[in-house]
């Protein structure tokens, strides 16, 4: 009994140093019951798709193709045609996101480098409320597992976000769009059985409850099976069960409320240690409304209040937090050139973290209260109307975790016909301290964060869309990082700034219709990243080298989606990522297979197989784990049969 209250001490020990070495309105014009954008996405041409109108870009609805930002948008067809079980696993079609499994129940995703499964540069968005978890300023992705058939789009935003989005919109934005209720009306059933995703239903039910009022519920559950791993049971499980409601009433063009909510569940296994497992709970709850309203043709406002509620245990440490979020919004168009949107937002948590290792390690205050204000303000200014755009803008925002910042955005597109736009931009962010960075404390006085402070980034991009012709489309995008301030662990396992650098890539999308029923997709990215220490650093020298290696210098993808007769749909995606230097883990390609057909209408079957060319690789380690044990990523095969009515 004694060894193994030991050895859970010295795993817990391990698991908080390193979790320490570790946020819409309608178009100027645009009706205010538009919110952010509900279109129909399925077989659109690729003109239609370069037009669709995305909000996270610029916090109004512009068309793709204008867009100033390497933008990609995930549509609901995109993620379906993938055969994605996860946010994740469709997220790996997206040129310029670093996309690994840890194991059977962690991810690790990130932008434009610094992938982990503690990766803390991106910024994750579900219709505008921030689901980063604060305690490391890091995704949990195993817990946040959306029905998928709800959501509308992803809009995926590389490059740094601070002006309009604020801290940890470092080196880019993911905001996950899900679909008006009126727009998921009838019944609609799935499930899911297979080698790996042992099972997974889902059941949603939507009807219209008044003659502008739509409402819609949900629920999830799931349970998938554990990684491979040749030395030992890797416990990594996972089960989760979620549910949640969306209303929504408009008045037809001036006014719309949204209200929506949600409450999961979600079970995980972690091996720490050759002899030492745990089970972690994470669960939460949470609301959100928004209000829009149009003042006027060329004036409209929006309101967002949202509170989110977590708790989280482990052998480690619990938490219990409560957020509130407020967040004002106008949008003005000023004459016939200018094109205004400013806001002012309001967050505060509250937390009670406490340690399982009281007296040794804690996280103190044990209880904390803090607050996050800002105030921002961008212009689109036609220098040329129609063909030349210049924006400008400018963030404001104070924390608790590090002084208060100033984030400036400077953008310009050039449209010189309908199928083409060059963009150039250049803007700042920042990403402050997380919970645990800040107030890890051990023997009850060595604070090891007091003098870690915000990253920044300076971010230059430039890039190209064309739509070459009817049948071909692609997007190029250049970018330079130049990094500084970057977190370190000096002498003593103190946290400071004394890291910087650079990186610089090119991400390519291209989209080819080959015939009328044959669609392929095709995305490579190339990173290069050099950091270094600052005179003075006792450091490890490796740690920047180590820190460059932890993302692939080159992936690709190229998706296949054919239509066949009678409904049958084939769709192949195959994916290559190059090596990661620091785990010494190879490259590795691998092949996902899926077929669908209706069996009569309304019912529809899948057979999918997914990293069928090997029968298992590793993609990523897991920086919590002790085990020495790397867990690879199995071939699986999963059947799902779907059902609408």
């Amino acid at each position: 009994m004694a060894e193994g209250s030991a050895a859970r001490s010295r795993s817990a020990i391990l698991q908080i140093l390193a979790a320490g070495a570790l946020g819409c309105a309608s178009a100027y014009a645009a009706p205010a019951a538009a919110d952010v954008g509900t279109i129909s996405l399925k077989k659109l041409s690729l003109e239609e798709l370069m037009n669709i109108e995305v909000y996270s870009a610029s916090r109004h609805l512009e068309p793709t193709q204008t867009a100033p930002s390497a933008i990609f948008v995930l549509t609901n067809e995109d993620i379906r045609r993938s055969h994605a079980t996860s946010i994740p696993q469709a997220l790996r079609l997206v040129p310029g996101v670093q996309v690994a499994r840890v194991d059977g129940n962690k991810w690790a995703v990130s932008m434009r480098g610094f992938n982990s499964r503690e990766a803390n540069k991106l910024l994750v968005l579900v219709d505008g409320r921030s689901i980063y978890d604060p305690l490391f300023s890091g995704m949990l992705w195993e817990s946040q597992d959306f029905m998928l058939e709800d959501i509308d789009r992803i809009e995926v935003i590389r490059g740094a976000g601070g002006t309009l989005w604020g801290a940890n919109a470092f080196n880019g934005i993911i905001n996950v769009v899900t679909k008006k209720a009126g727009d998921t009306q009838g019944t609609l059933a799935a499930a899911i059985a297979g080698t790996e995703e042992k099972y997974t239903a889902t059941a949603r039910y939507g009807w219209q409850s008044g003659e502008r009022h739509f409402v819609r519920v949900y629920a999830k559950a799931y349970e998938r099976d554990e990684g491979y791993s040749s030395a030992a049971a890797p416990y990594d499980w996972s089960r989760a069960r979620r549910g949640g409601f969306r209303w929504d009433w408009s008045d037809g063009d001036r006014s719309a409320v949204r209200i929506s909510g949600d409450v999961f569940r979600a079970e995980t296994g972690i091996r720490e240690d050759p002899t030492l497992v745990q089970d972690v709970v994470h669960e939460g709850r949470n609301i959100l409304t928004s209000w829009n309203r149009r003042l006027s043709e060329n004036n409209s406002l929006r309101a967002q209040l949202y509170y989110d509620h977590v708790d989280y245990e482990s052998v480690g440490f619990t938490q219990r937090r409560d957020t509130y979020d407020i967040e004002l919004q106008q949008n003005v168009r000023a004459g016939t050139r200018n094109a205004l949107v400013w806001g002012v937002g309001f967050r505060q948590m509250r937390d009670h973290t406490q340690s399982g290792l009281t007296g040794l390690v804690d996280v103190l205050p044990l209880r904390r209260s803090d607050q996050i204000q800002t105030v921002f303000a961008q212009d689109t200014l036609a220098l040329y109307p129609g063909k030349l755009d210049l924006t400008l803008g400018i963030k404001y925002e104070e924390t608790d975790y590090a002084p208060a910042q100033w984030l400036p955005n400077l953008r310009l597109a050039w449209t010189p016909g309908v199928d083409q736009t060059w963009w150039a931009a250049v803007g700042e962010a920042t990403r402050t301290p997380s919970r645990l960075e800040s107030d890890l404390t051990f023997f009850g006085s060595l604070r090891l964060g007091d003098e870690f402070g915000a990253e920044h980034v300076r971010a230059y991009e430039l890039g190209h869309r064309r739509l070459v012709s009817p049948r071909l489309w692609y997007d190029v995008a250049l970018f330079y990082n130049d990094y500084d301030d970057l977190r370190t662990t000096e002498a003593g396992g103190r946290a400071r700034n004394f890291m910087y650098g650079h990186s610089r890539g090119a991400e390519l999308a291209l989209r080819w219709e080959a015939t009328d029923i044959w669609r392929i997709d095709t995305a490579y990215t190339w990173l290069l990243m050099n950091l270094g220490l600052d005179p003075g650093s006792t450091s490890d020298p490796g740690q920047p080298r180590y820190i460059e290696g932890l993302a692939a210098r080159n992936q690709a993808s190229i998706r296949s989606e054919l239509d066949l007769p009678w409904g049958v749909e084939l769709d192949a995606t195959l994916r290559y990522v190059s090596r990661l230097a620091s785990l010494d883990y190879p490259g590795y390609t691998e092949l996902d297979l899926g077929i669908g057909w209706p069996v009569r209408p309304g019912l529809a079957v899948t057979l999918v197989g997914q990293n069928l060319l090997h029968a298992h690789h590793p993609e990523q380690d897991f920086a919590f784990s002790a085990t020495g044990m790397p867990t690879e990523v199995q071939r699986s095969v999963y059947g799902r049969v779907t059902w609408r009515y």
